[in-house]
Formats: C-alpha cells, sequence, structure tokens
C-alpha cells in the first residue's frame, strides 16, 4: 500500500515538473519570438514614415502613412531593376546548383572508383574552407578573364554560387541517392536507357524531396548573397538587390522611409517562399522517396 501511494506521488511530482518544464520553454519561445517579430514590425512602420516623422521618434507612430517610399524606391531609386537582376541571377544559380548537385550525388553513390572516392573527400575537405578566403583569388581569376565585365557578371556569379553551394547539398542528398534501389537502374539499363535517361527519367522523379531542398535552400542563399555581389559587380545596371541596397543605404540623399521601403522589397519574396514551402520542405528533410534495395 505504502509502496503504491509513493509511486503515485513521483508520478504527480514527474508531472507537475514537465507543466513546469513545458511552460518555461513556451515563455521563453514567445520571448524568442518576440525578440524577431519587433524588429520586422519596426522595419515595416518606418517604410511608410516621412523623414520628419523619423526624426521626431524612431519609435513613435507615423503621422501619415506614406505609401509613395515603395514607389519611390521600386521606380526612383531603380530598385525595379535590382529586383529582376537578383531573379535572373537566383534562378539561373539554382538550376546550375540543382543539376550540379545531383548529378555529383548520383555518381558518388552509384560508382567506385578511386577518383569517385576522391572526389567524394575532396567535396568533404572544401565544405570546410570559409569561403572568404576564395574571394579574392576567385576575383583576380574572373577578372583576368574579363569575366566580370558589363552583362557577364551575372552568369560568372551563378557559376561562382553554385561551386561554392554544391559540397554542402551533396553532403545533404547522398543519403537519398545512397537509398535508391540499383535493381530499378539495372533494370532501365537492360531496357536499353543510356546513361542520361536513366538519370533524367528515373532518378530525378524519384529523388524530387532533396531537389526541392536543394532547390530552397539554394535560393535563400543566393537571394540574400551580399559579398560576392558587391565585389564583383562594378557596374550599378547589373547590381542585384542586396548589391543596390547597399548602395541606397549609403546615399544622403534618400529619405528613412525609402530606405526601410526598399528593405522590405528585398525581404518580400524570401519571406513568401518560408511561408509557402516551409511544410514541404520539413517534410523533405525527414523523408526519402529513395526505395532501398
Amino acid at each position: 500500500m505504502n509502496n503504491s501511494l509513493v509511486i503515485s506521488r513521483k508520478k504527480q511530482n514527474e508531472r507537475k515538473s514537465e507543466i513546469i518544464a513545458r511552460w518555461i520553454i513556451r515563455v521563453l519561445l514567445v520571448l524568442w519570438s518576440m525578440l524577431i517579430i519587433f524588429p520586422l514590425f519596426w522595419a515595416i512602420i518606418t517604410s511608410f514614415k516621412s523623414q520628419k516623422d523619423f526624426m521626431a521618434g524612431a519609435f513613435l507612430w507615423p503621422s501619415e502613412f506614406l505609401f509613395s517610399n515603395y514607389i519611390e524606391a521600386w521606380k526612383g531609386a531603380a530598385f525595379s531593376r535590382y529586383f529582376f537582376n537578383s531573379v535572373f541571377l537566383t534562378i539561373g544559380t539554382v538550376l546550375i546548383t540543382v543539376l550540379m548537385t545531383l548529378g555529383s550525388s548520383y555518381v558518388i553513390a552509384k560508382y567506385k572508383s578511386k577518383f569517385i572516392r576522391f572526389l567524394d573527400q575532396f567535396y568533404a575537405i572544401f565544405m570546410m574552407v570559409p569561403q572568404l578566403l576564395l574571394l579574392i583569388p576567385l576575383l583576380k581569376f574572373c577578372q583576368q578573364l574579363r569575366l566580370t565585365e558589363g552583362a557577364k557578371v551575372l552568369p560568372t556569379l551563378m557559376v561562382l554560387n553554385a561551386i561554392q553551394g554544391v559540397p554542402f547539398y551533396i553532403f545533404l542528398t547522398l543519403p537519398f541517392m545512397r537509398g535508391l534501389n540499383n535493381d530499378i537502374l539495372e533494370a532501365a539499363e537492360i531496357d536499353g536507357a543510356n546513361e542520361f535517361q536513366r538519370f533524367f527519367r528515373i532518378v530525378l522523379p524519384m529523388v524530387r524531396p532533396p531537389m526541392f531542398i536543394v532547390a530552397l535552400l539554394s535560393f535563400a542563399g543566393v537571394w540574400n548573397e551580399y559579398v560576392m555581389s558587391i565585389t564583383f559587380i562594378k557596374d550599378a545596371r547589373y547590381y542585384t538587390l542586396s548589391a543596390g541596397l547597399n548602395n541606397l543605404m549609403t546615399d544622403a540623399t534618400i529619405g528613412i522611409g525609402v530606405k526601410f521601403a526598399a528593405l522590405i522589397i528585398t525581404m518580400v519574396p524570401i519571406l513568401i517562399i518560408y511561408a509557402l514551402f516551409q511544410k514541404p520542405l520539413q517534410n523533405g528533410l525527414s523523408a526519402s522517396d529513395g526505395v532501398k534495395g
């Protein structure tokens, strides 16, 4: 009888401790969310302010919501051009990254040779190299080949961004590729499919989750990329949003409201992408379409 009372009391204490721990976690999460949401909310409110309202008080409510700040940022500050440059650069980089990543991870997962093992080790080592160490050598190399002049700078950045992201994405997709059923690939080879047909018609449809993950992470990385853009792009006509925003923030003739409007324009696409594809991204990270065999 005494033992049962002791056990029940222990269970009650454990439940109380679990409830307390759960509420502590909830409070911490709420505080963390507020720390993230407040700066975003403040930036949105500031984007509608006039210069006079901002100087009167950075945290005060605007006397009038100026939607013209967004029009001025989009047209007057040439953000429409920067926006389409970023879209062009991002889409090109994503396509190159997906093809390079899935092609390389497929070869590493399904072929065995000394060169393939060396390639696997090389990607693992390259993943640990800080990208900033490669920035100046890459810039000098591309300048010697005149790949940073005029419109050629955006395709150059596509390739460079893709190359620097591929090692990590290969590490991410290799488990999916190794989980593919070899019998399916062998059956396709017996039916007369060549290497490219097997890859594009059989492998790619079976690895949609990692392909989606690579595309989404690559999109976010390139859209927010800053260092390489301001280093390689010298002609203002080919500025991306990050480079254009940097140029805009240092211009003393442009009001604070317009600058924050430009900042919101830069953030909106990535926020929409995450809002739409958050759940598929989580599902893709926790599941594999490959059928082991």
